[in-house]
């Protein structure tokens, strides 16, 4: 999946989230993001530096080891600091930015690629693509395999159509509302006058449904 998708479809399953589990509304959607791209902004310099003689793309950002890793981690850091603090739950509020950076894995279909998956166990090497090693190798390569592989354009697709539904869902059209969820993170909660397009549907056939009523 390429950057724009991994954002997009990130975005619409945090959205869903807080929509429908009432989650995760503290989470900034930037930050979301990039943890969403961490895998890439890890394996792309290694490609050009130290991996660059492997014809390989997929590395350590794309492990399930070093994942596992980062979980733990990051986890029982977040344990330790809120240890002794009222009121703080402990080693939740660093997940949804790990499942973001997880579910880079499963955008990416690593199930596919299980060389780098794990690694170093099982093959022993890195799953073999083409000749990365320079920016142009890089480009050139990812230009191919957009020309070559139809379902990752149709990811990119889907992905923009969820960035339509949370623009949409979320009222981000007005450019105000758009520019404070790009600065902050966050959407802008309703105001006065000012609502949701869910909440704005509702009302209308509220009053839809009010009228037919008295018309009885």
């Amino acid at each position: 999946m390429l950057p724009t998708g991994h954002i997009t479809f990130t975005w619409a399953a945090l959205n869903l989230a807080q929509r429908r589990l009432a989650r995760w509304n503290a989470v900034d959607y930037r930050l979301a993001a990039l943890a969403a791209l961490v895998p890439d902004l890890v394996d792309k310099p290694l490609a050009l530096t130290f991996y660059r003689d492997t014809d390989a793309a997929l590395f350590w950002g794309h492990n399930l080891w070093l994942h596992a890793g980062v979980w733990v981690g990051v986890l029982a850091l977040e344990r330790a600091r809120a240890t002794g603090l009222p009121g703080v739950r402990k080693s939740v509020r660093s997940v949804p930015y790990l499942l973001a950076f997880s579910g880079h894995l499963i955008a990416d279909r690593m199930w596919g690629f299980q060389e780098t998956l794990f690694y170093p166990f099982g093959a022993g090497f890195w799953h073999p693509w083409v000749h990365v090693g320079e920016p142009a190798a890089m480009l050139q390569a990812y230009r191919d395999i957009i020309r070559s592989t139809p379902i990752l354009v149709a990811f990119e697709i889907v992905g923009l159509a969820l960035l339509g539904w949370l623009i949409w869902d979320r009222g981000l059209w007005p450019r105000p509302r758009l520019w404070r969820f790009l600065s902050t993170g966050h959407v802008a909660p309703s105001q006065s006058g000012e609502s949701s397009t869910e909440a704005h549907i509702q009302r209308r056939f509220g009053s839809f449904v009010s009228v037919g009523r008295v018309q009885k």
